[in-house]
């Protein structure tokens, strides 16, 4: 017997505007039990006539439940919408955290990890996700790392699906030519997600409004030169370069075969200084990193009045700071490619 009952939700504002494709997302309250939710909208037109596809995102969020997924709380409709009820996230997503630069690598590799396990837990379920991106996850209150949005989501069969329509910055360079998906496909993304992480997203951002057509990305990312793998700010691990760029290579065959893999080879990685990082705006920033029993270290990388650039370090903080080994780690008058190269050795000595 089914059994039709009320369900009442009081919309609030709408967040996360511009980010979802074919949905919004608003700030709600349940007046029932008194509480903070957040509440996706679809139009069901959307959907046209597939009616079976209306709860096919709930159905994937239950199926995926995990403590690094964003669970379903109920699914409900009206005469034109469906409603996917889910918890509210006052940490917000990644997004705006790696807005101005990047997040510390330590951070990064605990975040990454979250991350990894909730990827693993929908592919073991036989689930693609298609939408990895920093606006799709999410933080709890504890800070951990929740995957979200599984409105692109989609069942494998044998290991590939059949692509739907996605984020034209987020396609995998395989999809652009077969439109056909892979666990790998999903690695890809994750990789782009860490690439942005590590370095910020005026990084990101600054190779992104570089490319003029559709065809000029499709040809970049097929050709593993977006995100470019050879830019990664001098402060990044060698390590963790390495892993990054095998997430991201153009041929699936040559990528991690698994989140699981990915987060073996994250966990290897154990950086002694834990550098924060301030973008100063351009290609300018600014490096601190704590010392237990030591002065900090400070490292810039600005332009020196005109249109080279110098790298500078130093220990110690404000009017105490002292310059750290000026003839071999001082250097002016650089191209900014030079100026990374030689700051890249820099922190690899530091280290």
């Amino acid at each position: 017997m089914q059994v039709y009952a009320q369900i009442v939700y009081e919309r609030g504002p709408q967040i996360g505007v511009g980010e979802g494709m074919n949905s919004s997302v608003f700030l709600a309250f349940d007046p029932r039990v008194r509480r903070q939710i957040a509440v996706k909208e679809i139009e069901k037109a959307n959907f046209g006539n597939d009616f079976d596809s209306y709860y096919r995102e709930a159905e994937v969020m239950f199926a995926v439940e995990h403590p690094n997924t964003v669970p379903i709380q109920y699914v409900c409709d009206t005469a034109d919408k469906i409603g996917l009820a889910m918890p509210y996230f006052q940490n917000g997503s990644l997004k705006p955290r790696i807005a101005d630069g990047p997040i510390q690598v330590r951070k990064f590799l605990k975040m990454a990890q979250g991350v990894l396990h909730g990827v693993a837990r929908i592919h073991r379920c036989g689930f693609l996700h298609f939408d990895l991106k920093p606006s799709n996850i999410f933080f709890t209150d504890s800070d951990e790392p929740m995957v979200a949005d599984f409105g692109q989501s989609r069942r494998a069969t044998a290991g590939t699906v059949r692509v739907p329509r996605m984020y034209k910055w987020g396609i995998p360079p395989e999809v652009w030519d077969t439109q056909v998906g892979t666990f790998e496909s999903d690695i890809f993304q994750v990789g782009v997600l860490f690439y942005r992480s590590i370095n910020g997203d005026p990084v990101y951002q600054a190779q992104r409004e570089a490319i003029q057509t559709d065809g000029d990305l499709r040809q970049k990312v097929m050709g593993g030169r977006f995100p470019d793998p050879k830019f990664f700010l001098p402060h990044v691990p060698k390590r963790l370069r390495t892993v990054v760029r095998k997430a991201i290579r153009s041929n699936p065959a040559d990528r991690f075969r698994s989140a699981t893999d990915l987060a073996n080879s994250l966990g290897r990685i154990s950086p002694k200084l834990d550098w924060q990082v301030i973008h100063l705006g351009g290609g300018a920033y600014q490096w601190r990193a704590p010392r237990p029993g030591k002065p900090d270290l400070e490292v810039e990388l600005t332009q020196d009045g005109g249109l080279t650039w110098e790298a500078r370090v130093w220990t110690g903080q404000g009017v105490g700071k002292r310059a750290k080994r000026p003839s071999e780690f001082w250097r002016s008058a650089l191209s900014y490619s030079d100026a990374c190269r030689h700051l890249t050795a820099v922190f690899a000595d530091l280290a």
